[in-house]
């Protein structure tokens, strides 16, 4: 798969995905309060992070079918075969791609999210094990609650991080930009680095191995 190839594939559908999620605000605020994490604490303000509605469902099914097709991709592309379709079968294909995909944070608004923490062979995101309860079991024990703000933001920002992911490989590989071809305006990756940097669609600060092929001319 090319760069032009993923942009066009993948990264134009994550967009969509992203504006959907953003008309979203305009109804609820994006305020995650202290439970924006997967992790033990005692939680006194959940904020707007356990609203759920009809669109977040659709979204949140939308957003983990397309995880899954991004990791089948990757593990493709990278000649690992897959015989099993559970994420967790995933988990150590993707880490040996990917080794510091589980401790990869993106910057959300004023959170730091971690969509990745703790995945593994034995143990599935907890965005994703909820997926599959609203896909599946969505009528018993209320489970298309699960579809909350909370699980979709996670769930698109880990999507966010694998497309980063892929898209530098991609780019290292071939010798070409190691950034998609527009911006998120929801994320921003932290403690990650590229040769490239998108300003906007189709625009990208000029790398100094560029601005010593024109100074060579």
């Amino acid at each position: 798969m090319t760069r032009n190839e993923f942009c066009k594939q993948y990264w134009q559908y994550y967009l969509v995905l992203e504006k959907e999620l953003l008309d979203v605000e305009d109804y609820i605020a994006f305020d995650l309060g202290e439970n924006s994490l997967y992790i033990d604490s005692n939680i006194t303000n959940y904020g707007n992070s356990l609203c759920y509605s009809n669109k977040l469902i659709l979204l949140y099914l939308s957003i983990c079918s397309e995880v899954d097709v991004i990791l089948k991709t990757i593990c493709s592309e990278n000649n690992k075969h897959l015989e099993f379709k559970k994420i967790n079968c995933y988990a150590t294909k993707i880490i040996e791609i990917c080794p510091k995909i589980t401790n990869q944070k993106v910057e959300f608004r004023d959170f730091t999210l971690q969509p990745f923490i703790n995945w593994s062979s034995e143990k599935s995101p907890e965005w994703w094990g909820n997926y599959n309860d609203v896909k599946h079991e969505r009528t018993t024990d209320d489970n298309y609650k699960k579809a909350n703000l909370k699980n979709v933001i996670n769930s698109l920002a880990g999507l966010y991080i694998l497309e980063q992911y892929f898209v530098k490989q991609i780019g290292d590989r071939d010798d070409d930009y190691d950034v998609p071809n527009d911006v998120s305006n929801l994320f921003k990756m932290i403690d990650y680095s590229t040769k490239n940097i998108v300003i906007g669609n189709e625009k990208y600060l000029m790398h100094s191995d560029d601005i010593d092929k024109i100074m060579n001319l």
